[in-house]
């Protein structure tokens, strides 16, 4: 995607609540980019090699994840993303709970974009798009 195009948004999020949370805040402001969501990484991953039943699954532009998933966490899909040529640059947005679970994951140093506190809002949304701009990544909403 380039050329100031509206971004398309994976929300890799096991909790359904967050996910209701998240597309009513962007519901709220009128925002349209899409967001597809997925509960677990088996489904991301299906997502991003757009197997059944994702076969016609757009690339995304920016991943919003929770690294708390059932089954494998996150990090497994963070090396996922990063090991291929389609996806490596990616960003990724980690979803967190509280401030020191972020202070603790940044210990970590893993190759994400920044941290969104959960559930995702408005304001901090715009915020990391804003800063990934040289991207050409949109937010677009309803007039």
């Amino acid at each position: 995607m380039s050329g100031g195009a509206a971004a398309e948004f994976l929300l890799v999020q096991d909790d359904a609540v967050d996910e209701i949370y998240t597309r009513e805040a962007l519901n709220a402001y009128k925002v349209v980019n899409r967001v597809h969501a997925v509960r677990d990484v088996r489904q991301a991953c299906a997502f991003l090699d757009r197997e059944p039943p994702y076969a016609d699954a757009p690339a995304p532009d920016i991943v919003l994840l929770d690294l708390n998933l059932p089954g494998h966490d996150g990090r497994f899909l963070l090396r996922h993303l990063r090991t291929r040529a389609d996806t490596a640059q990616v960003p990724v947005m980690l979803l967190v709970d509280s401030p020191v679970a972020e202070r603790i994951l940044r210990r970590e140093d893993l190759p994400v974009q920044g941290y969104l506190p959960k559930p995702v809002d408005f304001g901090c949304l715009t915020t990391v798009v804003q800063a990934l701009s040289p991207m050409a990544f949109v937010v677009l909403r309803r007039s």
